[in-house]
């Protein structure tokens, strides 16, 4: 597991992807509309510097999952910074 953009960068740079996907996530502070935006924004940043990679665009697929798959279950309008993440699957 990285932690770290440079980390999943060069992950996807090492292997022969044949599908990469990025997953957005919030904590639950806010409604899930704003949620979905904020996860799919963080995903679009990763897929941005994944970009800079020789790789077939065709075989990325960006997603949020917003505040319904938390790492760290909380109630509702709870901020726990380990629920904001993106999580990238290299295949």
């Amino acid at each position: 597991r990285l932690s770290s953009l440079p980390g999943s960068v060069a992950l996807v740079a090492e292997r022969r992807a044949i599908d990469v996907s990025i997953v957005g996530h919030t904590d639950t502070v806010g409604t899930r509309e704003y949620n979905f935006r904020l996860g799919l924004r963080r995903a679009l940043k990763v897929q941005e510097a994944i970009h800079v990679l020789p790789i077939d665009r065709s075989i990325i697929r960006v997603d949020s999952h917003g505040k319904d798959a938390p790492l760290v279950q909380t109630g509702d309008n709870v901020p726990e910074p380990r629920n904001r993440r993106v999580e990238v699957t290299v295949r």
